[in-house]
């Protein structure tokens, strides 16, 4: 029902959207990516029949696109709204990462399935190669860069840094 609302919501964003609801759905895409997503998950697990039979959300993959397009979204919308900005940009950071904190994985310095999976994504594709604040508002809101402008960038870069050194190992 969230990814429904979610869907509902972000198409109605370039006239007006609602901050508590967009911290809310960061919120429980935080809590989803913690139990469903990486290699711990049990991969048949109930939760994705039901995705894929209601939304059409067939694997780990599909739901990893919807992630990656609601931060893109929320970046393009939000950038202005520094809580959204920040709480997205943790969720495109904690992505990155790869698996949820406590969970490393057990062969040390390997990245999970789920990070080489978001890499391979268009949108993340067009993240890495349209970084500017033409693409995302946030980088460029403010010419005398704050404390918070600072993090947000840092965050963001620290991340697509981690995508890009994916396939280096």
């Amino acid at each position: 029902r969230v990814l429904q609302l979610m869907n509902l919501t972000d198409s109605r964003l370039a006239q007006a959207g609602n901050e508590k609801l967009e911290l809310a759905m960061l919120s429980f895409f935080e809590q989803f990516r913690k139990i469903y997503i990486g290699d711990q998950v049990q991969k048949s697990s109930k939760l994705y029949r039901r995705l894929s039979e209601v939304l059409g959300l067939n694997d780990e993959t599909m739901v990893l696109s919807v992630f990656i397009g609601k931060i893109i979204t929320n970046l393009k919308y939000w950038g202005r709204c520094e809580p959204i900005t920040s709480k997205t940009l943790q969720l495109l950071n904690d992505l990155s990462i790869g698996y949820p904190l406590g969970k490393a994985p057990k062969i040390p310095g390997k990245r999970e399935d789920s990070v080489r999976k978001l890499v391979k994504l268009s949108a993340v594709q067009f993240m890495l190669n349209n970084h500017t604040s033409e693409h995302f508002s946030f980088l460029g809101i403010n010419n005398q860069s704050n404390l918070t402008d600072m993090r947000c960038r840092t965050t963001f870069y620290t991340a697509l840094g981690r995508l890009l050194m994916v396939d280096l190992g």
